[in-house]
């Protein structure tokens, strides 16, 4: 039997109304479970209860009306959390869904990248418990009304294709303009768009973008400026990606439209063709791969004879001579990285990250990188501590990509790492994943450089930083590797505490 739909809550002189919602809690540790229904309910909310993934969907799908919000557990003893988040989530079902961990690490990134909104520890204290899911509650109640009035207000886009003189100075654009509702469906396309999608007619109004545009990552665009009033908002700033559709580069900038309360009632993009621009770029690039490439062997050559003559195999050396092809050894090192990572990154570039597809022994291969960076390591008098895990299952992959995975950001933590620091690495399967992690003590990144660090190029200049070298290339090619093995990475820094690289590698694709 339910409670009460709403609270009385006195607060000063005066009464106030707390709003309640229907809370379905998935827990099977049955003592968490009944301290998270007591406690909605003392707060009067409508709670039921399931121990399973299975029996929860069940409840869904019975009693749709009843479900607000999942107060779900990431540690079901039969698992499926994740699936759970994931079906949700496809269904555009509008329930919030609050996790709950023993710890909210990774897992709890993992589900809220998923969709989830917060996580919050089992442990919790009654205040605490309070505190999150008031914060949840409001959350749910304002995506409510939004969508109350994005449904109300949606109509004031196809207004403009009846406005003569508006759809005049659209039509004028040299760049394509394509409108759409909050639905995604189309709502307007200036003469330029309908020139490079080849559309024709106003029977393309009211339909989904996707089947007019025809690529799944121009939609992916749309739906994320859709959603530019959550956390992908600065992913989303001044972003312009180039984009292959309908056999043209396109540069595209997509925002959302919002309404006089600034919610988002649709989404405009504009659509500048690239393609000889492109062209040029790739002639540019190719250009570039072959000096790298000419560039590679003479550089190695000189390398040798360099290191020929400071080691004394071609005579003894003053201490001045000595220094001074010391710092021209390194010199030509850097160089001879510099050429490598340019030709791994033009490979990458070029769709060519990929090179043969073999069965790896990731723990061996790992096992080897740590002892070959060992002596780097000790250079630096760094310790380098390894975890990996017994028992890992079979991945199917590129040996020479994965190692330079390895060595990019083993390598990165002990450059980034103080004298006398600690670098941690691990590797163990995590769900269908397996997972790689290094975790360094070092000087860490500043929150507002973490979206770029995969830009090739790009480096964090600081007063720590100016003396270390690198190509700036590192990292994205570590991105490009990982992205074509269908992967993701994802780092964590701050400033004077140390970073954490995660890279997550499905085994089964």
């Amino acid at each position: 039997m339910y409670v009460p739909l709403a609270l009385p809550v006195r607060i000063g002189g005066s009464m106030l109304i707390k709003p309640s919602i229907n809370v379905l809690v998935v827990e099977d540790d049955i003592a968490v479970m009944q301290k998270c229904r007591e406690l909605l309910l003392n707060e009067g909310h409508r709670v039921r209860t399931a121990e399973s993934v299975e029996e929860a969907l069940e409840i869904i799908q019975k009693h749709r009306a009843d479900v607000d919000m999942l107060l779900l557990s990431l540690e079901l003893q039969r698992g499926g959390s994740m699936m759970l988040i994931e079906t949700l989530q496809k269904a555009r079902a509008e329930i919030l869904i609050m996790a709950m961990s023993a710890q909210c690490q990774e897992e709890a990134v993992d589900a809220i990248h998923a969709g989830a909104y917060d996580c919050i520890r089992k442990t919790f204290t009654p205040a605490r418990f309070s505190i999150k899911m008031d914060r949840a509650i409001e959350a749910f109640r304002l995506r409510r009304q939004m969508g109350v009035i994005r449904k109300e207000r949606q109509a004031a886009l196809t207004r403009v294709e009846h406005d003569g003189n508006l759809l005049a100075v659209l039509n004028s654009f040299s760049d394509g303009l394509v409108v759409t509702d909050w639905k995604t469906n189309v709502v307007l396309v200036n003469d330029a768009a309908a020139h490079l999608f080849e559309l024709k007619g106003k029977e393309i109004y009211g339909r989904p973008v996707s089947s007019c545009l025809k690529s799944d990552e121009l939609l992916s665009l749309f739906v994320r400026a859709m959603k530019s009033d959550s956390s992908l908002a600065t992913l989303m700033a001044g972003e312009e990606p180039i984009v292959k559709a309908s056999g043209k580069t396109l540069r595209v900038h997509v925002d959302p439209v919002r309404d006089d309360a600034g919610t988002a009632i649709g989404a405009v993009a504009l659509f500048h063709d690239v393609t000889k621009v492109t062209a040029m770029d790739k002639l540019r690039a190719d250009f570039l791969s072959m000096v790298s490439h000419e560039l590679k062997a003479p550089l190695s050559s000189l390398l040798m004879q360099i290191s020929v003559i400071h080691d004394g195999l071609a005579g003894g050396l003053t201490e001045k001579q000595a220094d001074l092809l010391g710092k021209a050894k390194e010199k030509t090192k850097g160089m001879i990285t510099l050429v490598n990572d340019i030709l791994d990154y033009r490979r990458i570039e070029e769709g060519k990250s990929i090179q043969k597809i073999e069965t790896i022994d990731l723990a061996d291969t790992l096992g080897r990188t740590v002892k070959l960076m060992g002596l780097s390591a000790e250079e630096k008098q760094i310790t380098i501590k390894a975890h990996i895990a017994d028992d890992l299952p079979a991945f199917s992959g590129d040996s020479g990509g994965i190692e330079a995975i390895f060595v990019n950001l083993i390598s990165n933590a002990i450059k980034y790492t103080a004298k006398g620091g600690t670098v941690e690495v691990s590797l163990n399967q995590a769900g269908k994943d397996i997972r790689f992690k290094v975790v360094d003590n070092g000087i860490g990144m500043p929150q507002e450089y973490l979206d770029r660090i995969f830009e090739k190029f790009f480096r964090i200049k600081t007063e720590e930083t100016k003396s270390i070298s690198g190509s700036g290339l590192g990292l994205s090619i570590v991105k490009g590797i990982v992205d074509a093995h269908n992967g993701s990475i994802h780092v964590e820094s701050k400033v004077g505490e140390g970073t954490t690289m995660i890279v997550s590698l499905p085994f089964q694709r």
